[in-house]
């Protein structure tokens, strides 16, 4: 099924609470849902500013995915599929940039999901977004979502390795409490675990959380340089950033490439690690 659009349609926030489709048994195949758009054009300047970046031109590496964010709820929302979209968490995120994209450049975009696979509470799924400039596929993320709505299977993966390499760049983030307000305002993602405490609440949290594209966005920012215009970023979100709160960025080489961390300065637990992020350039 391929849903058609000029432009990514607008897509109402009460439909998050509903439950979609029927369940699934394990190993069952969804069906197959893409969303595609002739044209993405969104202004990328209030994004820029509230993620940090110094520059439009050319676009955020991470701002593709806001341009396409009403396909991606198009998919996330049909009625087709098994999931209900309040409550998933977005756990990694793979982008290749095969090229900047500037400004002004006739876009167009399409989403689709795949890759159903139990995980250790829930199920998750691949979200794949392709922003397509002057006919080329210039950007193409691969957002990875876990669903507790989805069966789980009980089974512990292996976590991040915590490899040590030279700091080239370490700087303190305070993230204030209506920041995931801003950045909904920014991106149009407005999922209320990270807009007010008492919405966190209801899902579990003890306050809002960060949205983790904007923890990415972020610390790409903040990277500057170490994050090369042609490139392949790995994410991993590995714990949630609370609102109001204090972090720590670190950058540094590793293995070619550059590894980004977003870690808590609050954290009594663990390593307090938010985000890791390795890139290499394509």
């Amino acid at each position: 099924m391929v849903l058609e659009f000029d432009r990514p349609p607008a897509v109402s926030l009460w439909t998050v609470f509903r439950k979609r489709g029927r369940p699934v048994s394990p190993g069952e195949a969804w069906p197959r849902v893409e969303a595609r758009a002739r044209v993405l054009d969104l202004d990328p300047a209030l994004y820029a500013r509230t993620c940090g970046f110094p520059a439009t031109d050319p676009l955020p590496l991470t701002f593709p995915t806001v341009l396409a964010r009403g396909l991606q709820l198009a998919v996330l929302t049909h009625e087709a599929l098994p999931i209900r979209l309040a409550g998933v968490v977005h756990t990694r995120q793979r982008i290749e940039q095969r090229r900047p994209i500037r400004a002004g450049e006739a876009l167009s975009g399409r989403v689709w999901i795949d890759g159903f696979r139990p995980a250790r509470r829930g199920g998750e799924f691949d979200m794949h977004t392709v922003v397509e400039a002057g006919g080329d596929d210039a950007w193409h993320g691969v957002t990875t979502i876990l669903s507790r709505d989805l069966p789980g299977d009980g089974v512990k993966r292996p976590g991040v390795d915590d490899i040590p390499f030279p700091l080239r760049r370490s700087t303190s983030w305070q993230v204030p409490g209506d920041m995931g307000r801003r950045y909904a305002r920014a991106s149009g993602d407005y999922n209320p675990i990270h807009l007010h405490r008492l919405a966190a609440r209801l899902f579990g949290f003890p306050r809002a959380i960060m949205h983790g594209w904007w923890t990415l966005a972020r610390a790409v920012a903040e990277a500057d340089s170490d994050v090369p215009s042609a490139c392949v970023l790995e994410a991993s979100f590995l714990s949630p950033l609370f609102l109001p709160g204090q972090v720590v960025f670190e950058s540094g080489p590793l293995q070619g490439g550059a590894r980004l961390v977003v870690r808590s300065k609050a954290e009594k637990k663990g390593d307090g690690r938010i985000l890791v992020a390795d890139v290499n350039a394509a």
